[in-house]
């Protein structure tokens, strides 16, 4: 905590808490929408685990659904509202956006700072959708989801956070009575029944508040530019990882586990590599000191290091992305599954 910005923190909760009541007494208004909407965000600024916890979203929804994601596009040089496609760049669209269309090219994907006004867009592009899943919108007041899912870091849960700038909460701990569902993140994938049911009463603000425990898993590294090509990082002797990522403890940790000598080369979150910074990850790995080594990043990563393909191929360069994915465990799987489910059809009914 900042605890010398607690005089700030006081004025920010001022204006959030009465932005909030603007839209709890309906001074605000909030529109809802004919198709299940299911919203993932959280409390605060980033490191939760979003991205990967909407791609499982994705992934379950398109066994039987058309799927569409909607996100603001951080850190992105457009604006208003822009479909993502493929072979978008992440400064059109932001990174996550573009990871998700990558990974899952059948779905529809799109970016607008303002969502309302987004979906109606993107359902004229794609009429057929029949859920939506939005990225980062636990505080976009102005749309009504049918379902709100509210991430909180294992490590950095919002109950021991502070408001900004002193902490990192975007609102007050008791708005989280707001979501339909909390999951805590990252967790160790060992958690005692004790421990889960001491969290669970920690984080839950409302009676019968469903509470799910989750952890992040790396899995087969891949070229970039290739993606069909995998790597496998056990027989690698040396490598540079490369991050602009809020977290990033956890990552090199793995790599660390697999691979002897690793340095990293760390920028802020969402960073847009330069030219200048690409050199730099050239020279970098050129310094390591064994011939049997790699440049490994993240996928959120590696989509921005897109643009500078030519030069690496130039340069004879391969950059190796490692995904990750969601995990439950077996019975919380199939209740977080069922409960989705449960949500997304009943809307489904409703509006039949």
């Amino acid at each position: 905590m900042r605890s010398w910005l607690l005089p700030f923190s006081f004025l920010y909760g001022a204006g959030v808490w009465l932005r909030n009541k603007m839209f709890d007494l309906q001074i605000k208004k909030s529109v809802s929408f004919e198709l299940p909407v299911v919203s993932v965000g959280n409390l605060s600024t980033g490191g939760t685990g979003k991205t990967p916890h909407v791609e499982y979203l994705v992934k379950l929804l398109n066994e039987k659904l058309r799927v569409g994601v909607m996100s603001r596009g951080y850190r992105r040089r457009t604006s208003g509202y822009f479909l993502v496609e493929e072979n978008s760049t992440a400064a059109q669209t932001g990174d996550e956006p573009l990871q998700i269309k990558r990974k899952f090219p059948q779905a529809t994907v799109a970016v607008c700072e303002e969502r309302a006004l987004g979906i109606p867009i993107m359902l004229i592009d794609e009429p057929e959708l029949e859920v939506i899943v939005l990225d980062d919108a636990f505080q976009h007041r102005r749309l009504l989801p049918s379902l709100s899912i509210l991430l909180t870091e294992y490590s950095c849960l919002f109950t021991r956070d502070h408001l900004l700038p002193a902490g990192n909460l975007r609102e007050q701990s008791h708005h989280a009575s707001r979501a339909d569902l909390i999951i805590i993140t990252k967790c160790p994938e060992q958690l005692t029944s004790e421990e889960k049911s001491h969290l669970t009463n920690e984080v839950r603000k409302k009676q019968d508040q469903p509470v799910f425990f989750s952890s992040l898993k790396y899995i087969e590294a891949y070229d970039l530019f290739q993606p069909a090509k995998k790597i496998d990082l056990l027989r690698v002797d040396s490598a540079i990882l490369v991050t602009g990522i809020a977290s990033s403890q956890g990552l090199l940790d793995h790599v660390r586990s697999k691979i002897r000598n690793v340095q990293h080369l760390k920028f802020g979150d969402h960073h847009s590599f330069t030219s200048h910074d690409v050199k730099l990850i050239a020279e970098k790995f050129r310094s390591l000191s064994t011939p049997a080594g790699i440049i490994l990043t993240t996928e959120k990563d590696g989509v921005r290091l897109l643009p500078f393909r030519n030069f690496f191929e130039s340069q004879q360069l391969e950059i190796t992305c490692i995904p990750v994915e969601v995990l439950f465990s077996d019975p919380e799987k199939e209740k977080f599954d069922s409960f989705v489910w449960d949500s997304v059809e009943r809307k489904l009914r409703e509006s039949e």
